[in-house]
């Protein structure tokens, strides 16, 4: 499942229109509709504002849309799972500083 295709069916979960949900974060219904088809990627901006109008833990949606950023970056890559790996090994140093 996509961050579009998650935040849209917590947003038909609660029963929410695309435009109120757009309105409530200040920005166009078109691109909200963009977001929840996978056609435009959310700016972190956007992902905590949509937690906060969907009444989400901020924390768990970010974590999603970070994932789904990161797929979008490396989809056209042939060696994804190396790339990965050499991003685990950077972040396990990181976190021993």
């Amino acid at each position: 499942m996509t961050f579009g295709e998650y935040i849209r069916e917590i947003r038909e979960e609660k029963q929410l229109l695309l435009r109120e949900v757009a309105s409530q974060m200040n920005i166009d219904t078109a691109l909200l509709s963009k977001i929840e088809r996978g056609t435009r990627m959310a700016r972190k901006e956007q992902a905590e504002a949509l937690a906060k109008v969907l009444k989400q833990n901020k924390n768990e949606l970010l974590q999603f849309w970070m994932a789904d950023k990161i797929v979008f970056m490396l989809k056209e890559e042939k060696n994804i799972t190396e790339i990965l790996k050499i991003v685990e090994q950077k972040i396990n140093r990181l976190s021993k500083k």
